[in-house]
């Protein structure tokens, strides 16, 4: 009997702040990608979409609460889409 088909999951990452936070974004997406997930460039193309962002600058926080209102709109058109935050402002924010 044949193995029913997996989906691959596609992974978009939009990184907001410092040189740490892009070093930090690439690390999770190599890990990411180590289990078995598609890296891609444009959220369209993504069933994972994730930000990493910092909480020491207010900009920062309205810029990922802004994608965070875009991406929204993108899961209320697909239910099985995964939003995430990392960094700093998940932290603080919990």
């Amino acid at each position: 009997m044949a193995e029913p088909a997996t989906k691959t999951s596609n992974a978009f990452m939009y990184t907001i702040g410092c040189q740490m936070n892009v070093l930090d974004s690439e690390l999770a997406l190599a890990s990411l990608e180590g289990d078995g997930l598609n890296v891609v460039d444009d959220t369209k193309d993504a069933d994972v979409l994730l930000v990493n962002t910092c909480s020491v600058r207010e900009k920062a926080e309205e810029k990922a609460y802004s994608w965070l209102g875009r991406m929204k709109l993108l899961k209320r058109q697909n239910p099985d889409i995964v939003i995430g935050v990392l960094g700093c402002m998940a932290q603080k924010e919990g």
